[in-house]
């Protein structure tokens, strides 16, 4: 209130007497209308006006600035004084949050020594597991599709400067192989995975895509699987939950709901997922699935 008052002088608009009879009277016979006001005067000072509204004088200033210096110095040594004796709370890290009523029974811990070693029976169960496990995934129907680009370019419009993401790229991915692509931050990765899977909604692509020498069709996004880097899963639900909603989404409506629902199991099964399938997505380092398993959920999505 002092910088906007102190200093100022405001020009009154009523007096007092007004009205008929009075437009002759001048000097000390009339006062403006306004607190704070002087008899003859036809301006009223700021100053005049805090003191004789709110009481409040100039010299309150120097006091005001006191007290805040003192709240700095007070709140400041009391947050140092928290933040020495007061312990943050920890990160769960990538623990495993169920579901009431869904926790699976823990497997005993072996140690190194040759006294606590797996029982050979369990070896052999584990054994017939894993091959029942791999002659299910070998039933699936394998990819042999080849998908190559070339002369792959991504021109875009920034503030009315034309810019090239992507400069005539040669590539090829092979069935059955991981292909790293790697790069500086900025380089263009995700810019060239938007393009190739044709999720990029801006701009102009040019070259050729190919999937065992054909042009690829509009049934290449539903045949591909793409897994973001950001987390797109509900952190509420479970790792099957999310799988079965995928499904009811993806899969033709004339599919059962059942046949939905067996056939995420069956998923689970063949990645062994089991153990945390009743899991809840969560949120990074407050109670979550790792990362490895949420971007399985993701490819299976």
């Amino acid at each position: 209130m002092l910088n906007k008052f102190f200093g100022h002088e405001f020009t009154c608009i009523t007096f007092i007497p007004n009205g008929p009879g009075y437009a002759d009277i001048t000097g000390l016979e009339r006062i403006c209308a306004t607190t704070g006001a002087e008899a003859g005067s036809n301006v009223v000072g700021g100053a005049s006006y805090l003191v004789a509204s709110f009481n409040y004088y100039h010299s309150y200033m120097w006091r005001n600035l006191d007290i805040i210096f003192t709240f700095m110095v007070f709140f400041l040594a009391t947050a140092l004084v928290a933040t020495e004796y007061i312990m943050a709370a920890k990160s769960k890290g990538e623990v495993l949050v169920f579901r009431r009523g869904h926790i699976p029974v823990q497997e005993s811990k072996s140690s190194d020594d040759e006294e606590s070693a797996q029982p050979v029976q369990q070896l052999v169960v584990d054994v017939e597991e894993k091959v029942k496990r791999d002659g299910a995934v070998s039933g699936l129907q394998k990819q042999t599709s080849i998908f190559h680009w070339e002369d792959v370019c991504y021109h875009i419009n920034i503030k009315g400067e034309g810019r090239h993401l992507l400069d005539n790229v040669d590539r090829w991915v092979e069935p059955g192989t991981l292909t790293a692509l790697m790069g500086a931050s900025g380089a263009g990765r995700t810019t060239l995975l938007d393009t190739l899977a044709s999720r990029v909604t801006m701009g102009v692509v040019t070259g050729n895509m190919f999937v065992d020498g054909q042009q690829r069709d509009e049934s290449f996004q539903r045949k591909t699987g793409y897994v973001q880097q950001q987390d797109l899963h509900l952190q509420t639900s479970t790792v099957r939950e999310a799988l079965i909603f995928s499904a009811c989404l993806r899969q033709p409506q004339d599919v059962p709901d059942a046949e939905k629902v067996a056939y995420c199991s069956e998923v689970i099964r063949l990645l062994g997922m089991e153990k945390y399938a009743d899991a809840i997505v969560g949120v990074p380092g407050e109670g979550a699935c790792s990362s490895s398993e949420i971007v399985e959920s993701f490819f299976y999505s």
